[in-house]
């Protein structure tokens, strides 16, 4: 007599992959029409990697991209010789929207919210179809936010490391954790004495990729560097007002903004104020299960931008189109 076998998925699960499911069939409708800007450089690019070796591929992906972040190229070198470039764009933006999808999950983030985000929001669009290195700094910094805390101290860094080697602005992200850390632990030496022996290790294991994309970081420095730029920080300024409203740990709050807010003074807000709005959502989407005035506000005015964003695409073959 043969046993019969059942595959079973928890109402979560389903979730996640309907989700996924969506932002795959979006991408694949989407991407044949976003054509120019970024896009044109990495499907160049992408389309060159297919018959070159590991280094000649390196070389090739960084003088036409301008870039030296090894994962994303990497990942490209791998996908060129077997998938359309459509089809590994609408891949990486299913596997965003699923780990994205989890991680609100885990917070208590009622599905539907989540889902309205993930499919309406003009950040999130933006990492499908504009920002394709930052989407996978994204991808890789929600990995590791999922294993943060859980005693899995080595996949956190493991996860922190890919991030980092996919677009380095991620490290504004992690500096604001580190110092959030870093606070906390003096606090605690100065109170009790003793610090929490596992915050010792994160540092050095962010440093790394650091130490390998110095010269790239220093490009980029002096690239965007604008001096005080303090104009551009009423939108992260916002954020930070939102998530202190929303935290049951008000310091906390301020702590993880402060680095931001002095990378936004000097490199000008365009993406990093993205960082911001996703500290914000760690607060605001815990309180109610993201259904209060601050989620729901937000969600409304990013998803008006969201229409302009993909009308533009269709019209004019990229997001940011200046009329």
């Amino acid at each position: 007599m043969q046993k019969k076998y059942s595959l079973k998925f928890s109402r979560a699960t389903i979730i996640k992959i309907t989700v996924a499911s969506i932002v795959f069939l979006l991408s694949f409708f989407v991407m044949p029409f976003n054509t120019e800007g970024d896009q044109k450089v990495y499907g160049m690019a992408y389309d060159g990697l297919s018959n070159l070796s590991l280094s000649e591929g390196y070389s090739f992906y960084s003088r036409s991209t301008s870039s030296q972040e090894f994962a994303h190229f990497f990942l490209s070198w791998v996908s060129s010789r077997f998938l359309h470039r459509d089809l590994f764009v609408a891949l990486s933006n299913s596997i965003l929207a699923y780990v994205a999808m989890s991680l609100f999950l885990k917070w208590g983030v009622s599905a539907i919210i989540a889902s309205l985000l993930l499919l309406t929001n003009f950040y999130f669009l933006v990492l499908y179809f504009t920002a394709e290195r930052l989407k996978f700094g994204f991808i890789f910094l929600i990995f590791s936010i999922l294993y943060l805390g859980l005693n899995k101290l080595k996949r956190f860094c493991v996860f922190a490391a890919l991030a980092l080697s996919s677009h380095v602005s991620i490290i504004v992200f992690y500096a604001s954790i580190l110092f959030n850390v870093v606070v906390k632990q003096a606090l605690r030496l100065l109170r009790a004495g003793k610090i929490y022996r596992p915050a010792l290790f994160i540092a050095p294991a962010l440093l790394l990729p650091l130490i390998f994309l110095k010269g790239h970081i220093l490009d980029k420095f002096l690239y965007y560097y604008h001096g005080g730029n303090l104009i551009e920080l009423w939108k992260v300024l916002i954020f930070l007002i939102l998530a202190i409203y929303y935290s049951r740990k008000k310091g906390e709050a301020i702590m993880l903004f402060i680095p931001l807010i002095v990378a936004i003074s000097l490199f000008g807000g365009d993406r990093l104020n993205m960082f911001g709005y996703f500290i914000f959502l760690y607060y605001g989407l815990q309180r109610r299960g993201g259904w209060n005035f601050g989620v729901l506000s937000t969600s409304l005015y990013f998803a008006y931008c969201s229409i302009d964003f993909l009308l533009n695409i269709f019209k004019y073959g990229n997001g940011f189109f200046l009329k």
